[in-house]
């Protein structure tokens, strides 16, 4: 039996300057006012990471998203080409080793990319077992999604990208080994300037009581499950006094209590 050939709907092109335009965006007012959200969703899981090393990946400059966390090694990969952060590099190949990091933040890496499903498998595979991976993006079924569908037309940074809802990114990291630990929202206007979010305050208060999972930018962290190693039994009869035991890789808990003083 001959079966009928898979329809796919292919992600959508961008194009070729479209991580530059989104970094440019991000300085003018309604840009800084989503890296602010973004800064307070990360103000509370930044301080709980523990390790070595950490990177942050991003379309552009350096926006040092991660200087609440208390680990040595910090560093900064724009996948633009610009050339105020640490590496430069493609998001489907990292020049990061792999099982290096203790933490990846990817800061809207998935919205502008042809292949975000490589690009999430190339960040899971830099990270070390027991490590973080976080992804920030923003959010479709929210009010700033849902103004996309009247603005088709614009050709803002902000409105012509792929939004991929966080139940969906779960599904993904279930299947690269990583088991979500949270997910925080923030934002619940519209990226607009000053005046024009001083107008919608109304929606912002509204967002904030009645649908406050559903914010425009989400921050969703994942943990890399640690593999176990069991010893064979061993063939010489001199080795079998001992059982063997299975031996874990040692790593921070999962769900550490933070606590400020």
């Amino acid at each position: 039996m001959q079966l009928p050939p898979l329809s796919r709907i292919p992600f959508g092109r961008h194009p070729a300057d479209a991580p530059q335009r989104f970094d440019a965006w991000l300085e003018e007012p309604a840009g800084q006012a989503v890296i602010r959200a973004e800064r307070r969703l990360l103000a509370d899981w930044a301080p709980r990471l523990v390790g070595q090393r950490a990177l942050e990946v991003g379309p552009g400059r350096n926006r040092n998203l991660l200087q609440d966390a208390r680990l040595p090694g910090r560093w900064s990969l724009a996948f633009g080409g610009h050339a105020q952060a640490h590496l430069c590099g493609s998001l489907e190949a990292l020049p990061i080793a792999r099982n290096s990091l203790d933490a990846l933040l990817l800061h809207h890496c998935l919205e502008f990319h042809d292949a975000p499903h490589q690009v999430l498998r190339e960040a899971a595979s830099c990270v070390a077992p027991g490590g973080m991976l976080a992804v920030i993006g923003f959010q479709p079924l929210s009010a700033m999604g849902l103004a996309r569908w009247f603005t088709a037309g614009r050709p803002r940074p902000a409105w012509v990208g792929r939004y991929f809802r966080p139940c969906r990114l779960n599904d993904w990291l279930q299947v690269l080994g990583f088991e979500v630990e949270g997910q925080a929202a923030g934002f619940h206007t519209l990226p607009l300037s000053d005046r024009g979010r001083a107008r919608l305050c109304w929606l912002d208060w509204l967002g904030r009581h009645l649908w406050w999972r559903h914010a425009g930018v989400y921050l969703l962290v994942a943990r890399k499950r640690a593999a176990m190693v069991r010893p064979l039994m061993a063939t010489d009869r001199r080795f079998r006094r001992q059982r063997p035991t299975v031996i874990t890789v040692p790593l921070a808990r999962w769900r550490r209590p933070h606590n400020v003083k």
